[in-house]
């Protein structure tokens, strides 16, 4: 008898697969659409480990990272024959583009239009590819940016996870009005699961509506 987790896991693989195989980005610019299903899997896995059920929240963009300028300039072609630039902010010394789709992406059982894309700066990253998403944990009345990192660390048992890195920072491109704190949240072991979860209070379409 094939285990009940198994089942489920083959009936998600094939729901993503249904959802997302007639979509331009893979149907006319030829991206395999099997590493974007991996890369659900890895993203997946991360997120049980982490303690973060991502039914019950927002994935407000997916990301990709590249090493080299060109790598960025492919992809970002790619992404424009499927959406537009609703942002290309400097932040922390490098460009980065967020692309809305025309057609979202199914992942994780949500619909996700915003692709995230950075030019490339200093840190050489292990995948070229499909990286991390961010989640939208929102802020609670009142509560300042430390007291929402350290709920987040609470809320979550992060304290407790040997074999996780966790990396909170807060990046701000000029003019932006609101705090929005990120918490990098990815393996210790990179070679088996490069991928990464981020977790942030303003959903990033709230973040840039100021340069609109």
């Amino acid at each position: 008898m094939i285990p009940p987790f198994i089942i489920s896991e083959k009936i998600k693989q094939r729901k993503m697969q249904k959802n997302n195989i007639n979509h331009p980005l893979f149907e006319k610019n030829s991206l395999p659409l099997d590493k974007f299903i991996l890369f659900e899997q890895k993203i997946l896995a991360l997120s049980k480990v982490i303690n973060v059920a991502l039914n019950k929240f927002t994935i407000d963009h997916i990301a990709i990272r590249v090493n080299h300028c060109k790598s960025a300039e492919q992809w970002l072609t790619l992404l424009l024959k499927c959406g537009r630039i609703i942002s290309d902010n400097i932040i922390n010394g490098r460009v980065i583009y967020l692309v809305q789709l025309q057609q979202p992406l199914y992942f994780a059982n949500q619909f996700i239009d915003v692709i995230e894309l950075p030019f490339p700066k200093n840190k050489h990253y292990p995948v070229e590819d499909w990286e991390h998403i961010e989640v939208v944990v929102p802020f609670l009345a009142n509560e300042s940016v430390s007291d929402w990192v350290l709920r987040m660390e609470k809320q979550f048992l992060w304290g407790e996870l040997k074999e996780v890195h966790i990396k909170v920072d807060e990046p701000k491109a000029e003019g932006e009005i609101y705090p929005n704190p990120s918490i990098a949240l990815s393996f210790m072991d990179k070679l088996h699961n490069h991928t990464c979860i981020k977790v942030h209070p303003y959903h990033i379409k709230k973040i840039i509506e100021v340069f609109k």
